[in-house]
C-alpha cells in the first residue's frame, strides 16, 4: 500500500497555518494516485525565498487497487500522524476532508500545501509516518507504516550554477483511468527533449506508438482506445534518457 498511504502522509500539519490549497479537479476521473509522484518530486526551492507547492491525491475504497494482498478490503480512510525531515522554515498545512485532524477519505481528490522560507540548504529526505484504517474481517484495523521516497532540494541563492542540468522527466499518469474511449497520457520535463509514448497489451505487444518533440513543463498524449477490448494495458514513456511505465484500463 506504499502508493497510497505515501500521498496521505505528505498533507501533513502545520500549526497556525491559514492558507489553504484547491484540490485539483482533473485527477476526479482516475482510480487513485497521488501527484506529483516520486519520479517528478516536489519543486526545488533557495534559502530565504518563499515556497509553495501542491500534493494532490486521489484515495481509493478498495484497498486491493494499492496492493493485491487486500482484494476486497474497504479503505475508510488514511491519516497523517508525522512527517519529519522537511526543510527549516517548510510546513505542510492540511486540507482534512473530516473533521478529524489529517485525514482523508476514499475517492474523493484532496491535497496539501507545503509552505514556508527555507532557511537552510541542502537536499531533505522526507519520512512520512501514516495510519490506513481498513476494514477487515467485519472490524476497522489501522495499519501504520512509515514511507520515504520523497525529498525537497534546496539551494543557497548566492551558489553559482556551474553547468545546465540535463533533461528530467516526471509527472507521468494517464487521465482519466479507467477510461472508455479516449485518455491523455501526461507527463513533465525540466526542459525540452524528444519524447516517445508506446502502448503495449500485457503479453508485450506493441499497439501504438507516437514520437514528439517534449517542451519543457507539461505534455500531453492523446490516445484513442479504438477496438480494445475491456481490461489492463501498459504505456511506456521514453524522455530525457529516462523511461516509465505505467498501467491503464479500458473499462466500457
Amino acid at each position: 500500500m506504499k502508493k497510497l498511504l505515501t500521498l496521505a502522509g505528505l498533507l501533513a500539519w502545520g500549526a497556525g497555518a491559514y492558507a489553504q490549497c484547491i484540490p485539483n479537479q482533473l485527477y476526479a476521473d482516475s482510480v487513485y494516485g497521488v501527484w506529483p509522484d516520486t519520479l517528478e518530486n516536489f519543486a526545488p526551492g533557495f534559502v530565504g525565498t518563499p515556497y509553495s507547492d501542491t500534493l494532490n491525491l486521489l484515495v481509493p475504497a478498495d484497498a486491493g487497487l494499492i496492493d493485491p494482498l487486500f482484494t476486497g478490503f474497504t479503505i475508510d480512510s488514511v491519516a497523517m500522524n508525522s512527517l519529519t525531515g522537511l526543510p527549516p522554515g517548510i510546513s505542510v498545512i492540511c486540507n482534512s476532508q473530516t473533521g478529524a485532524p489529517c485525514t482523508y477519505m476514499p475517492s474523493q481528490v484532496g491535497c496539501g500545501l507545503l509552505e514556508g522560507t527555507p532557511t537552510q540548504a541542502g537536499t531533505f529526505d522526507i519520512v512520512i509516518n501514516v495510519t490506513a484504517y481498513v476494514q477487515l474481517f467485519g472490524s476497522t484495523q489501522a495499519i501504520p507504516q512509515p514511507f520515504t521516497g520523497y525529498s525537497i532540494t534546496i539551494t543557497d541563492g548566492n551558489t553559482a550554477v556551474l553547468s545546465p542540468a540535463p533533461a528530467k522527466l516526471g509527472g507521468v499518469q494517464n487521465v482519466p483511468n479507467p477510461f472508455a474511449d479516449r485518455t491523455t497520457i501526461e507527463f513533465s520535463l525540466s526542459k525540452a527533449a524528444p519524447a516517445r509514448v508506446k502502448v503495449f497489451n500485457f503479453v508485450g505487444e506493441e499497439l501504438w506508438q507516437r514520437s514528439i518533440q517534449g517542451r519543457a513543463g507539461v505534455n500531453r498524449v492523446a490516445y484513442e482506445a479504438n477496438n480494445l477490448e475491456n481490461g489492463m494495458y501498459i504505456y511506456h514513456v521514453e524522455a530525457a534518457g529516462s523511461t516509465y511505465t505505467g498501467r491503464m484500463m479500458v473499462n466500457r
